[in-house]
């Protein structure tokens, strides 16, 4: 994966306490596909290994996963030494010299909104996947950005970050033609949108702080002076206090077969 915004060294720990709000719920993702105790399945930028702790459960015969960061990858290796089925790897989604037509199942979530190069990577997971073999996706549309408040000038700067972003943040909707582009057969989707409000909104604007917070460094150069960017970030938590602006995301549950 070319960039990967969320990098820093407390992303695990973000992880975590995002998977407590309701609309990123793992086991709620999971059942959406088919696992059977046979299956080798690769965790495709596993980042802390939330998602291979929820697999484990499912009794699958191997399970790897593969992240770019060497903090997450040292972590989640930490984190399953004692099993003996899982093994973890350090590469890039779109040359991760893993062996090709080996996996019967490999699973994306939320990754493709931190990607410039989708179709790539797409390709490079499909010559993983045995003949039939299923690619799983879990990803949202408009995380972050799927803010409207009375602030006019928040609203514009807003818009002008999400426009100077190399990534897509609207992908969501796009990944299933992304799929058959990249030579994927069978390919169905579903969506659901979240607003967020009560309990969920005040998780997600913790959430939403240690983005902002880890983000720092490379989004206040989107902005004419670092106090710019302290003045919208500061803003966009203060607009989240009031019940009234709406925030959301859509979630998109994709499978398609090699």
């Amino acid at each position: 994966m070319k960039k990967y915004l969320l990098k820093n060294d407390n992303e695990s720990e973000r992880l975590n306490f995002q998977n407590k709000i309701d609309a990123y719920d793992i086991k709620k993702e999971l059942a959406a596909f088919e696992f059977s105790p046979n299956d080798k399945v690769l965790d495709a930028g596993c980042g802390n290994g939330n998602l291979i702790e929820e697999l484990l459960k499912l009794h699958a015969l191997k399970i790897h996963g593969i992240d770019m960061s060497e903090d997450r990858v040292f972590k989640s290796k930490e984190r399953f030494k004692e099993f003996t089925n899982v093994e973890i790897f350090k590469g890039a989604l779109e040359k991760t010299n893993l062996s090709k037509s080996y996996y019967d199942k490999i699973c994306c979530r939320y990754i493709f909104e931190h990607v410039t190069n989708p179709i790539e990577i797409l390709r490079a997971l499909r010559e993983l996947l045995v003949d039939r073999g299923n690619l799983y996706i879990v990803n949202m549309d408009q995380v972050f950005f799927g803010f409207y408040t009375k602030n006019e000038k928040f609203n514009q700067d807003l818009k002008k970050l999400q426009v100077s972003l190399p990534q897509d943040y609207e992908i969501g909707r796009k990944l299933p033609q992304m799929l058959v582009q990249a030579g994927f057969k069978n390919v169905n989707w579903k969506a659901e949108t979240f607003f967020f409000q009560g309990e969920n909104l005040k998780l997600e604007r913790q959430n939403t702080e240690m983005r902002l917070i880890q983000l720092k460094d490379y989004l206040s150069s989107k902005f004419e002076s670092e106090e710019h960017y302290e003045d919208f970030a500061g803003t966009y938590l203060e607009e989240m206090n009031d019940p009234n602006n709406v925030l959301q995301l859509s979630k998109f549950i994709i499978k398609g077969a090699a």
